[in-house]
């Protein structure tokens, strides 16, 4: 099994929005690597691992209709719908960022 980092976005948040360029950094490194800021939840984990593909970030989105704004989970109306996304590891996330933990998800 190989070693996986999680990050906790809400810690994350927490932690970096109280710094000076603290979320600079962070939506920098988002971006850096393929991520849109603004699609992922606060409340989201990312996950950083290996694949067949090498390195990437494993992760929860929002949804976009096609006028750019998030629609409601058909199942939850009262949510915004979510799905799924996968990005390759670009550029390491600072290492006080994320957590270590065993195996695969």
């Amino acid at each position: 099994m190989s070693e996986r980092l999680v990050i906790d976005c809400h810690q994350l948040w927490e932690r970096e929005y109280r710094t000076p360029d603290g979320m600079r950094a962070v939506q920098a490194w988002l971006r850096v690597n393929g991520i849109d800021p603004n699609a992922v939840p606060a409340w989201s984990e990312m996950v950083i691992e290996d694949s067949a593909f090498g390195m990437v970030i494993r992760y929860e989105a929002y949804r976009w209709n096609a006028d750019g704004r998030p629609f409601a989970d058909p199942d939850n109306p009262d949510l915004v719908a979510t799905e799924d996304r996968t990005a390759l590891l670009v550029l390491p996330p600072q290492t006080d960022w994320v957590q270590a933990t065993g195996g695969v998800r």
